[in-house]
Protein backbone atom coordinates (compact mmCIF):
# COMPACT_ATOMS: atom_id res chain seq x y z
CA UNK A 1 0.00 0.00 0.00
CA UNK A 2 1.25 3.46 -0.90
CA UNK A 3 0.90 6.04 1.81
CA UNK A 4 1.32 9.64 0.73
CA UNK A 5 3.57 11.75 2.86
CA UNK A 6 1.89 14.95 3.95
CA UNK A 7 4.41 17.67 4.62
CA UNK A 8 3.90 21.12 6.12
CA UNK A 9 6.42 23.83 5.24
CA UNK A 10 7.15 27.01 7.19
CA UNK A 11 7.49 28.87 3.87
CA UNK A 12 7.23 28.36 0.14
CA UNK A 13 10.99 28.75 -0.15
CA UNK A 14 11.37 25.82 2.27
CA UNK A 15 9.09 23.77 0.02
CA UNK A 16 11.22 24.68 -3.01
CA UNK A 17 14.41 23.57 -1.22
CA UNK A 18 12.74 20.31 -0.13
CA UNK A 19 11.71 19.55 -3.69
CA UNK A 20 15.16 20.27 -5.10
CA UNK A 21 16.71 17.82 -2.64
CA UNK A 22 14.00 15.26 -3.40
CA UNK A 23 14.77 14.95 -7.09
CA UNK A 24 18.47 14.55 -6.27
CA UNK A 25 17.59 11.55 -4.08
CA UNK A 26 15.16 10.21 -6.66
CA UNK A 27 17.95 9.89 -9.20
CA UNK A 28 19.06 6.73 -7.38
CA UNK A 29 15.66 5.03 -7.15
CA UNK A 30 15.46 1.72 -9.06
CA UNK A 31 12.23 2.81 -10.77
CA UNK A 32 13.88 5.98 -12.06
CA UNK A 33 16.92 4.04 -13.20
CA UNK A 34 14.74 1.52 -15.08
CA UNK A 35 12.96 4.26 -17.01
CA UNK A 36 16.20 6.16 -17.56
CA UNK A 37 17.65 3.03 -19.19
CA UNK A 38 14.90 3.29 -21.81
CA UNK A 39 15.69 6.94 -22.55
CA UNK A 40 19.46 6.34 -22.59
CA UNK A 41 18.92 4.24 -25.74
CA UNK A 42 18.11 7.48 -27.57
CA UNK A 43 20.75 9.87 -28.91
CA UNK A 44 21.67 12.44 -26.26
CA UNK A 45 20.11 15.33 -28.22
CA UNK A 46 16.68 13.59 -28.25
CA UNK A 47 16.50 12.50 -24.61
CA UNK A 48 15.21 15.63 -22.87
CA UNK A 49 12.33 16.08 -25.34
CA UNK A 50 11.41 12.39 -25.07
CA UNK A 51 11.45 12.54 -21.26
CA UNK A 52 9.28 15.67 -21.36
CA UNK A 53 6.69 13.97 -23.61
CA UNK A 54 6.73 10.89 -21.37
CA UNK A 55 6.04 12.99 -18.26
CA UNK A 56 3.35 15.00 -20.06
CA UNK A 57 1.42 12.03 -21.44
CA UNK A 58 2.25 8.96 -19.32
CA UNK A 59 1.67 10.73 -15.99
CA UNK A 60 -1.83 12.15 -15.71
CA UNK A 61 -2.23 15.55 -14.08
CA UNK A 62 -4.30 15.63 -10.90
CA UNK A 63 -4.45 18.31 -8.24
CA UNK A 64 -3.44 17.58 -4.67
CA UNK A 65 -6.31 16.81 -2.34
CA UNK A 66 -6.99 19.58 0.18
CA UNK A 67 -3.36 19.79 1.32
CA UNK A 68 0.09 19.44 -0.20
CA UNK A 69 1.18 15.88 -0.93
CA UNK A 70 4.76 15.26 -2.05
CA UNK A 71 5.86 11.79 -3.07
CA UNK A 72 9.08 10.50 -4.52
CA UNK A 73 9.32 9.74 -8.22
CA UNK A 74 8.87 6.00 -7.68
CA UNK A 75 5.36 6.56 -6.31
CA UNK A 76 4.42 8.85 -9.18
CA UNK A 77 5.77 6.42 -11.79
CA UNK A 78 3.91 3.53 -10.14
CA UNK A 79 0.60 5.36 -9.86
CA UNK A 80 0.78 7.17 -13.17
CA UNK A 81 -0.56 10.47 -11.87
CA UNK A 82 0.51 13.52 -9.92
CA UNK A 83 0.35 17.29 -9.74
CA UNK A 84 2.93 19.74 -11.10
CA UNK A 85 5.27 18.94 -8.20
CA UNK A 86 5.22 15.21 -8.98
CA UNK A 87 5.51 15.54 -12.76
CA UNK A 88 8.39 18.02 -12.47
CA UNK A 89 10.19 15.88 -9.91
CA UNK A 90 10.03 12.83 -12.23
CA UNK A 91 11.18 14.90 -15.21
CA UNK A 92 14.18 16.31 -13.35
CA UNK A 93 15.15 12.92 -11.89
CA UNK A 94 14.93 11.18 -15.28
CA UNK A 95 16.93 13.90 -17.02
CA UNK A 96 19.66 13.72 -14.40
CA UNK A 97 19.69 9.91 -14.59
CA UNK A 98 20.24 10.27 -18.35
CA UNK A 99 23.15 12.69 -17.96
CA UNK A 100 21.16 15.85 -18.70
CA UNK A 101 21.45 18.71 -16.19
CA UNK A 102 17.99 19.69 -14.95
CA UNK A 103 16.48 21.53 -12.01
CA UNK A 104 13.16 22.62 -10.56
CA UNK A 105 11.98 26.16 -11.21
CA UNK A 106 9.34 27.32 -8.70
CA UNK A 107 6.99 29.97 -10.00
CA UNK A 108 6.90 32.89 -7.53
CA UNK A 109 8.11 30.97 -4.44
CA UNK A 110 8.27 34.17 -2.41
CA UNK A 111 4.52 34.64 -2.98
CA UNK A 112 1.92 31.93 -3.31
CA UNK A 113 4.00 29.32 -5.22
CA UNK A 114 1.09 28.05 -7.31
CA UNK A 115 3.20 26.18 -9.85
CA UNK A 116 6.55 24.55 -10.44
CA UNK A 117 8.19 23.68 -13.72
CA UNK A 118 11.67 22.56 -14.73
CA UNK A 119 14.70 23.93 -16.47
CA UNK A 120 16.91 21.69 -18.55
CA UNK A 121 20.38 22.48 -19.89
CA UNK A 122 20.28 21.93 -23.65
CA UNK A 123 22.04 23.66 -26.52
CA UNK A 124 24.38 25.38 -24.09
CA UNK A 125 21.79 27.12 -21.94
CA UNK A 126 19.04 26.60 -19.37
CA UNK A 127 15.65 26.31 -21.03
CA UNK A 128 12.20 25.98 -19.44
CA UNK A 129 10.30 22.70 -19.64
CA UNK A 130 6.84 22.18 -18.19
CA UNK A 131 5.74 18.55 -17.79
CA UNK A 132 2.26 19.70 -16.74
CA UNK A 133 1.45 21.63 -19.93
CA UNK A 134 0.74 19.14 -22.72
CA UNK A 135 1.31 21.60 -25.55
CA UNK A 136 4.66 22.87 -24.28
CA UNK A 137 8.08 21.91 -25.57
CA UNK A 138 11.56 22.50 -24.26
CA UNK A 139 12.18 26.22 -24.47
CA UNK A 140 8.54 27.03 -25.27
CA UNK A 141 5.69 27.26 -22.78
CA UNK A 142 2.43 28.73 -24.08
CA UNK A 143 0.61 31.50 -22.22
CA UNK A 144 -1.84 30.28 -19.58
CA UNK A 145 -4.90 30.89 -21.73
CA UNK A 146 -3.53 28.56 -24.44
CA UNK A 147 -2.07 25.91 -22.13
CA UNK A 148 -3.55 22.39 -22.10
CA UNK A 149 -3.14 20.21 -19.02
Amino acid sequence: MIRPRIVHFPSNLAKARYMAEGSKRDLLLPEVQRWAAVFRRLPMHERAAAILKFCQYAIDYVRDPKREVLEDSAVTLFRGFGDCDAKTRVFVALCRACGIPAREKPVRPEQDFPHILAEVFVNGRWQPADPTILNSTIGRIPPAWLART
